[in-house]
């Protein structure tokens, strides 16, 4: 029977484990912020909502690097989908009163979970996926997990509108069942503190090292991986500002109302999906242009969308800017985990379900008072100043000092 299972264990089912895991997730999650704000009147409530999950792992960042640095990965994803399991059960047996309170706060302690589940299904990655076929295998997951979000986002309303919340909670329970069965495919990999993960060394002060560091807060130290860090913040700098315009720029710009805001935001849905599939076969070209290019690449198209200020010409370069906003995450989010040394890996990936999901937040907030305050046209250029400003300071620097400097050659920034 044991034989049987390792046989059928495979990396493959990480992006189905994601896809399952974040579709169910999000069709509690966004129905729970509509009913918000539909009896509360408060968009502010309903924001807080959706955002609420993001924030146990920001708190427990020092937790989740020592679980990430002391637990081998794949007993970490199966311990978290099943915690998320028995907490969605436990808010079934709930009072009909008590029922929204309840769900809310398990999706908030849930969040904490979903946290540990994405950022261990990166250590398997890196651990059993040899390094030529890394990218392409984070890619994929990326892939599996925006398609969930987005195929949970689109069925919350309709599912919301048939079932309770507690016809939702059950839903949700049930594809916790398949990601857990999921998890349970993904192959063992070396636990961290034992050994070094595979493809990367087996140096044995490597891996003391990375077990020393466990215990402390994750910290990046190597210039390379800061470098590419603020870069990938600025995705999130982007999403914040996305997140802001798609309801402001078919109001303000385009002179719309709710009709067009609905087009805005299906259009805008349909490019960010498509830009992580054009990410697939963009891989082979993404290490032959300089890693500042990508960054710089969304600017244009998205000044001239709102420079434009005509509906189809618009809607086409805004698309354009999504389509090259998600390849430049999937190149950059694609980038940490091949770049990160062994004693670094933990702290990369916890920092990466903490600050990209916080600097969304602020950025929100930033974007949502400067549109209110000078329009939308000048914030999009401030979105243009800060990504040109960021990219200049981060151009360059010294080649990292660690061992494996042949795998990291194709990794330098340019």
């Amino acid at each position: 029977m044991t034989s049987f299972s390792l046989r059928f264990r495979s990396p493959n089912f990480t992006p189905v484990l994601l896809f399952v895991n974040t579709l169910g997730s999000f069709v509690v999650l966004v129905s729970l912020a509509t009913h918000v704000g539909s009896v509360t009147g408060s968009g502010l409530l309903a924001g807080a909502v959706l955002s609420a999950p993001w924030l146990p792992a920001l708190l427990l960042a020092g937790a989740l690097n020592r679980l990430l640095g002391r637990r081998p990965a794949p007993r970490l994803v199966r311990g978290a989908e099943a915690a998320s399991l028995v907490l969605t059960a436990a808010a079934l047996l709930a009072p009909q009163g008590a029922l929204l309170a309840v769900a809310a706060v398990v999706l908030v302690v849930r969040g904490y979970f979903e946290a540990v589940t994405r950022s261990a299904t990166a250590l398997v990655l890196r651990a059993a996926v040899p390094a030529q076929r890394l990218d392409r295998a984070n890619t994929f997951a990326e892939i599996g997990k925006l398609t969930g979000m987005s195929v949970g986002a689109a069925l919350a309303g309709p599912a919301a509108s048939v079932l309770s919340l507690r016809g939702l909670l059950a839903v949700n329970a049930a594809t916790l069942v398949l990601s857990a069965l999921l998890a349970w495919a993904l192959p063992d990999t070396p636990g961290r503190t034992a050994g070094t993960l595979a493809g990367v060394g087996a140096d044995t002060g490597a891996g003391a090292g990375a077990g020393g560091k466990a215990g402390s807060r994750p910290r990046v130290e190597d210039p390379v991986l800061r470098r590419l860090f603020a870069r990938f913040l600025l995705v999130a700098f982007w999403q914040g500002f996305h997140t802001v315009a798609v309801t402001v720029v078919p109001v303000q710009v385009l002179a719309g109302g709710t009709r067009l805001v609905g087009v805005f935001v299906a259009v805008s849905s349909v490019a960010i999906f498509a830009g992580s599939l054009a990410a697939l076969p963009a891989q082979r070209y993404l290490d032959r242009v300089p890693s500042a290019l990508w960054a710089l690449l969304p600017m244009p198209p998205l000044l001239a969308a709102l420079l434009i200020g005509r509906t189809l010409p618009t809607l086409a370069c805004y698309a354009l800017f999504l389509l090259l906003f998600e390849v430049a995450y999937v190149h950059y989010n694609n980038r940490l985990l091949a770049a990160a040394s062994e004693q670094e890996l933990a702290s990369v990936v916890t920092l990466k379900a903490t600050l990209m999901p916080s600097g969304v937040a602020v950025s929100i907030l930033a974007m949502g008072a400067l549109c209110d305050l000078v329009g939308p046209v000048p914030a999009a250029f401030v979105v243009a100043a800060v990504t040109v400003a960021v990219t200049a300071a981060t151009t360059g620097g010294a080649r990292p000092a660690w061992p494996q400097r042949r795998r990291r050659r194709r990794l330098q920034d340019a």
